[in-house]
């Protein structure tokens, strides 16, 4: 019998080694080019000192002070100083992807000692970790192979897994067409379930205190944004934000005209017309057919009030403002309508603005619906100009649900959670707000340029 040649304890231990290595080098590759790929390179921040020493070496700047001392340490113009030059150049790309390849490693590490503690695992194989990339400064989301692990097992372990890793898990949901998929929706940070407006807050006319992000109050000038666009699933908090909203234009805004639209047959305004009916700017409409015959009448109002803007020689307005401020400007003919009484900006609140384009059977005259629709087309295009806001709502902002030509002219977007990730990207361009924890009541994503932030919204009480 020829006799088995066995490896040694130490050289199986150098093998090992030696895999261990090839392995993380591997990673350090994938880390490289993925982070190129997807554009997860920070260059300037990786690779500002090797490049400027790279060309330190390259312009011979090291012979030149070493001249200037009288020193002999310096490198002479060779192969070597050349791949000296050529490694401090692309050190930065290589300490990027060692450092992505230890935090990966670690992560697998602890990800493996909480499936453990969890139990999560299926025939005693673990879930296999597929990415876990950034949703902005505070979320994250990991994807996870789970084969043979239905996902009520995760959510039975929600708080192990949250108190593991230090971190709020926002959603778990599979994908649609792959129940082995996972993904986890994080937050390194939380913010609070409920925030209530300080009552020391000042504000300038028009202003809007969206709510709290994770490091600082978001608010706008609708003023200045023209419209508003508040998007969300039933019981997200979209109602909440419209009568917040409605009573914190009237405060801060009394001369304006704030007009409530709701078209909820009267679940949301009794409840506003508690906190500011009593306001000489605020205006309430109940019910669809109240709602829809005034906003038929505001084609009529925005063409009167973008004529009295043209008859001061103002451009908009706030120059008529301005002009109005040095002088009153009086008919001189008893036929002319009087201008003494300035125009007051005007704010339109829409509670569900999709009944307006709804085509059910009601009381309501088609031609006096077309009126309605018109208006807001024009006030969405125009409304600015002459100083007419709209801050609509809508369960689904699709075309489905109201003109897109209307939301279009809204750059200002306050999304609450949408059940599916189509919905969201209606809205937001991104499914962001498909991946907003549903329990928290008031959380949303709001939008105004490509910048997206998730926000607490106030309580409106």
């Amino acid at each position: 019998m020829k006799s088995e040649n066995k490896l040694s304890a130490t050289e199986n231990a150098f093998i090992d080694q030696v895999i261990k290595a090839f392995k993380f080098f591997w990673e350090v590759g994938k880390e490289i080019v993925l982070g190129i790929y997807y554009d997860r390179f920070p260059v300037w921040r990786y690779c500002s000192v090797g490049i400027l020493s790279a060309y330190y070496f390259m312009l011979d700047l090291d012979i030149t002070v070493a001249n200037f001392f009288g020193s002999n340490w310096y490198f002479e113009p060779n192969g070597k100083k050349a791949f000296l030059v050529l490694f401090l150049a692309t050190s930065g790309v290589l300490f990027f992807g060692v450092e992505k390849a230890v935090a990966k490693t670690q992560l697998l590490e602890r990800l493996k000692k909480c499936f453990d503690y969890c139990d999560l695992k299926s025939g005693g194989i673990y879930p296999s970790f597929i990415n876990d990339v950034a949703i902005d400064d505070y979320v994250r989301q990991m994807k996870l192979y789970v084969p043979g692990i239905p996902l009520f097992k995760f959510e039975q372990k929600k708080n192990e897994l949250e108190a593991h890793f230090n971190a709020n898990i926002v959603k778990m949901f599979t994908e649609d067409n792959d129940k082995s998929r996972l993904n986890i929706i994080y937050s390194i940070r939380d913010l609070p379930r409920k925030v209530l407006p300080d009552e020391a807050m000042v504000l300038d006319p028009g202003e809007i205190p969206v709510g709290k992000s994770y490091d600082t109050d978001v608010r706008f000038n609708i003023k200045e944004v023209g419209h508003m666009l508040v998007a969300g699933q039933t019981g997200g908090g979209k109602s909440n934000f419209l009568k917040f909203v409605t009573a914190t234009l009237c405060s801060n805004d009394s001369d304006a005209e704030v007009h409530f639209l709701d078209f909820k047959e009267g679940a949301e305004l009794p409840s506003i017309s508690q906190k500011v009916g009593k306001l000489k700017s605020f205006k309430g409409y109940d019910g669809a057919k109240d709602c829809i015959e005034y906003l038929a009448t505001l084609d009529g109002i925005l063409s009167a009030r973008l004529e009295e803007i043209k008859k001061t020689g103002a451009k908009d307005f706030d120059e008529y403002l301005k002009r109005y401020a040095k002088e009153k400007v009086a008919a001189t003919d008893s036929s002319e309508t009087t201008r003494s009484l300035k125009l007051n900006r005007m704010y339109i609140v829409i509670d569900e603005i999709a009944e307006v384009y709804l085509k059910g059977k009601d009381d309501i005259p088609k031609e006096t619906k077309e009126a309605a629709r018109r208006s807001i087309n024009r006030i969405a295009r125009q409304g600015r100009s002459a100083a007419m806001h709209l801050i609509a709502g809508t369960q689904k902002p699709d075309s489905q649900s109201f003109d897109q030509s209307v939301k279009a002219n809204m750059p200002a977007v306050l999304c609450f959670p949408m059940v599916n990730q189509v919905s969201s990207i209606a809205a937001l361009g991104t499914k962001r707000a498909f991946d907003l924890d549903i329990e928290a009541k008031g959380r949303a994503i709001f939008k105004y340029g490509p910048k997206l932030t998730e926000v607490q919204t106030y309580m409106f009480e």
